[in-house]
């Protein structure tokens, strides 16, 4: 059946597509990781299928409307699907007004390494992560003299839901078709005993989930080469939190867990400062990530799910520089965390997703028919690596052969928030038809 909705999907965008060609953009493809049989032997790793769609239109005395959405389907039959925008927007004078699902390119620390704090993140891979933008009214206008101002608010909650975790309400089990998502773990190891761990979810109503308002302001000025700000949001974590408790009587053969999403608010706060001149952008961005409820983690519940609970302030302060144009597009970027977190102490919270990271990258298109990539991103503290390079060739307009490597190193004592994914290497090709 899934496969069949994506057949579905894909035959929809194409007439869609033929039907007003300067309006739609988008492509189809496949690709196998098993190039290399020993590599990325993971399921949902070894192959997929995606589909990549935008309707953008945007004309003088019309309202622009944008909508944008991915699918990708793996060979576990594991299928994700992401909306990235979708939106009505007005504009008159100096003054605009968005309505529906849009990206707040407020953070660019947050965009550029994954962390999904203000934006939600499409989750495809963790390789490139993605965003999607969060739904309700945008109001922006800009001065004369360079100042400007951004209002955000919404009524509702939509959380990230990529990946997702497979529940069996019947055996009790949680488990996932897809290589990024963590389930946790199935059984305990108790006096040289594995006891398979029985899991029951308390769903919310989906009104509890849903109306959760959300608001935000960013303050600003700018002019030809400069722009600068500072913003505050407050609303839910992107990332569904949890609770857990456990019940096990010794010599017992299960363990019973009982997992209540959670949906915390947050504070984020923070600014940006960027320089433009032609193909050249050097940027420095600061966030601050404060959590309203800080749960406390049980070591037993740990010891036995696998799941951390405990949260932990974030901040993070970085910058870059980068030139683009068609031909060359070339950068460097760094981050820190300048908040605490000890490896040792901080067993109940989730690792960070970057410490103290450098990332360089470079694209090169030698004529209309072959382009080049690398990417490398490099944590100096806990020497975690992600690696992708790539080849392209492009046979006509419409269509386009690629080839790579993407590839993740982590410390050699297996702690970090990379370590779950070291498997998940590629040594890939694939065909992608664009239109």
């Amino acid at each position: 059946m899934k496969l069949k909705s994506f057949i579905f999907i894909l035959l929809m965008t194409l007439a869609g597509a033929s039907w007003s060609a300067q309006d739609f953009t988008g492509s189809v493809g496949a690709l196998s990781n098993q190039l290399n049989e020993n590599v990325g032997d993971v399921a949902g790793n070894r192959y997929n299928m995606d589909l990549n769609f935008e309707f953008h239109r945007n004309r003088s005395n019309e309202l622009e409307r944008k909508f944008t959405a991915n699918a990708l389907m793996n060979d576990a039959n594991g299928t994700m699907y992401s909306v990235n925008e979708a939106y009505l927007s007005s504009k008159w004078g100096r003054s605009e007004l968005k309505f529906g699902r849009s990206i707040l390119d407020w953070s660019d620390i947050d965009a550029h390494w994954g962390f999904g704090k203000i934006n939600n993140r499409q989750n495809f891979s963790g390789f490139t992560p993605g965003q999607e933008g969060l739904t309700g009214i945008v109001f922006s206008r800009r001065y004369s003299n360079g100042f400007r101002y951004h209002f955000f608010a919404t009524p509702i909650y939509v959380p990230e839901t990529n990946p997702s975790l497979d529940i069996n309400k019947t055996d009790g089990t949680i488990t996932s078709k897809n290589p990024w998502s963590k389930p946790p773990a199935a059984s305990a190891n108790i006096s040289n005993r594995d006891i398979p761990i029985f899991y029951k979810v308390d769903y919310p109503s989906i009104t509890d989930v849903v109306f959760k308002p959300s608001g935000g302001i960013n303050l600003g000025w700018g002019n030809k080469h400069w722009d600068g700000g500072f913003y505050y949001l407050r609303k839910p974590e992107n990332q569904v939190s949890t609770t857990v408790d456990i019940s096990y009587n010794p010599g017992d053969d299960i363990i019973n867990a009982r997992i209540q999403p959670q949906f915390f608010y947050h504070d984020i706060y923070g600014g940006n400062l960027r320089w433009k001149n032609k193909d050249i952008t050097v940027y420095a961005s600061a966030v601050a990530i404060r959590p309203n409820d800080y749960p406390v983690g049980d070591p037993l519940v740990t010891q036995y799910t696998q799941i951390e609970v405990e949260k932990r302030r974030e901040d993070y302060v970085g910058g870059g520089i980068s030139k683009e144009n068609d031909r060359l597009g070339t950068g460097f970027d760094y981050v820190a965390r300048l908040s605490p977190f000890n490896k040792d102490e901080d067993i109940l919270a989730e690792d960070p997703r970057w410490n103290q990271a450098v990332h360089g990258w470079v694209r090169y298109r030698f004529n209309r028919f072959f382009q080049v990539s690398g990417d490398v991103k490099y944590d100096m503290l806990t020497t975690d690596r992600l690696t992708m390079l790539k080849v392209s060739y492009y046979p006509t307009r419409n269509m386009a052969v690629n080839a790579g490597v993407n590839m993740i190193g982590t410390p050699s004592n297996g702690k970090s928030y990379w370590s779950p994914y070291t498997n998940n290497d590629a040594v890939y090709a694939g065909l992608r038809y664009l239109f």
